[in-house]
């Protein structure tokens, strides 16, 4: 596993290449260029050309395969540093172009980062070429798993909080984000579904890799329709917690109406000029009692009789 391309990595990458032993290269395009890349690997002119930039949106989309190499686009989720909470999430997602030949595998991105010390795969020695390409996206893909369980954790929390005791709602700002980021997870992983069932069949074509006897790929995809699964019912729950806390918000609205509307029709009753009304209400104790005290022990009565009740479970 190497990072970067100044000079001492070039020697060891030449050295690598000499002996003909595969390994992995990670590179941040932010410290090397792809001429540099091309003079130290070799890279053929159509697999460069496939190589898209990172901040290209069309680049999670392409797939190029042509009996040499192969190329594709995958997200990861990184750490974030001290200081760069993003709404109060601790993985931030990372776009990689990622470049598959019998000789090397390839991993590109903007940021200043290791992908090897980062991911630190499970790479025992004498495995085959398939295994370590496998190893590399199975890391990639647990990421997202991570930054799921962030989001999963966040709405927990959240519930948790309005269930003992809370002030009765949720943060609308922090369920938009929640939502934002599960949409956007969703759209990655569903993007990524057919590369995993390409890559397999793509990468045992290649030139001394022979063919790929352990169902590693098919894990891979697995692993991606299970991802699929839990976040739509990561959103599943999101959105009975919007229900709920509509209605609970519909129910606090139903009870206030059902105090307010006897009290309506009495005031509104009371408030017509009939003649008795008139001719009895001549005095501030007839004012007080029938203004007042009538309505009060009106909605006092509809609290025990009816709205009690209801909010104790008895009916």
């Amino acid at each position: 596993m190497l990072y970067a391309l100044d000079a001492a990595e070039r020697e060891r990458v030449a050295a690598l290449r000499a002996e003909g032993r595969f390994f992995w290269l990670d590179v941040s395009l932010s410290e090397t260029s792809r001429e540099d890349l091309v003079d130290a690997l070799g890279i053929h002119e159509r697999a460069l050309g496939a190589l898209r930039s990172t901040r290209d949106g069309r680049a999670s989309r392409a797939f190029h395969a042509d009996g040499e190499s192969v190329v594709f686009a995958l997200r990861c989720y990184l750490e974030l540093g001290p200081g760069d909470e993003q709404a109060g999430y601790r993985l931030r997602p990372m776009e990689v172009q990622v470049l598959v030949t019998s000789a090397y595998l390839l991993t590109l991105h903007d940021e200043r980062v290791s992908l090897p010390a980062v991911l630190a795969p499970d790479l025992p020695p004498g495995r085959s070429k398939g295994y370590v390409v496998y190893s590399v996206l199975d890391a990639m893909l647990a990421t997202t798993s991570a930054a799921l369980d962030e989001v999963e954790l966040r709405l927990d929390t959240l519930v948790a909080a309005w269930t003992e005791g809370g002030d009765g709602s949720v943060p609308r700002a922090t369920l938009r984000r929640a939502g934002a980021r599960l949409a956007t997870m969703r759209r990655w992983v569903r993007n990524e579904q057919p590369i995993f069932e390409r890559v397999g069949l793509e990468t045992g074509a290649l030139r001394d890799f022979g063919p790929i006897e352990e169902p590693y790929y098919d894990r891979l995809e697995d692993d991606a329709n299970r991802l699929l699964t839990a976040i739509d019912a990561a959103a599943n729950a999101m959105a009975m917690v919007l229900d709920l806390q509509l209605n609970e918000r519909a129910y606090v609205v139903s009870v206030v109406a059902t105090i307010f509307v006897p009290l309506t029709f009495i005031t509104g009753f009371f408030g017509m000029n009939f003649g008795w009304m008139v001719d009895q209400v001549d005095s501030p104790v007839a004012f007080w009692l029938l203004g007042f005290l009538v309505p009060v022990a009106t909605a006092a009565l509809c609290w025990r009789l009816l709205v009690r009740p209801f909010l104790s479970g008895d009916r």
